[in-house]
C-alpha cells in the first residue's frame, strides 16, 4: 500500500514541475487553503488537526491537487485535497492508515 501511495505521489511530482498554475490562486494560496481543509475535516471526524506545512499545491489537469501524510498514534493520517482552479473545494479524501492490525506475512 505504501509502495502505491509512493508512486502516486512521485507522479503528481512530475506533473507538478510541468504544470502552470491558472485561476486566480497562486500556490501558497491553494496550500494555505487545502490545509485548512483537511485539518477541518481531521478536526471533525477524529478531533485533531494532524497536518502543518508541507508540500506546496501542484496545479494538475486544471486544478490543484494536495497530499499530505503525518504520522499520529499507532498509524498514519493520509489526506488529498482537490480545488478547482478559483479555490473552491472539489473532494477532501481523508484516510486513518492504521497499523496496530496488520496481517502477518508468512
Amino acid at each position: 500500500m505504501k509502495i502505491w501511495c509512493i508512486i502516486i505521489f512521485t507522479l503528481l511530482l512530475v506533473d507538478c514541475a510541468n504544470a502552470q498554475p491558472g485561476g486566480s490562486l497562486t500556490t501558497t494560496q491553494a496550500s494555505t487553503i487545502a490545509l485548512q481543509l483537511a485539518n477541518d475535516k481531521a478536526s471533525s471526524i477524529y478531533k485533531c488537526q494532524p497536518f502543518r506545512d508541507g508540500r506546496p499545491a501542484c496545479f494538475v489537469d486544471g486544478h490543484w491537487v494536495w497530499m499530505n501524510q503525518r504520522g499520529y498514534g499507532h498509524g498514519d493520517f493520509q489526506v488529498t485535497v482537490e480545488l478547482a482552479d478559483d479555490g473552491s473545494t472539489n473532494s477532501v479524501d481523508l484516510k486513518l492508515l492504521d497499523s496496530q492490525n496488520e496481517l502477518p506475512f508468512p
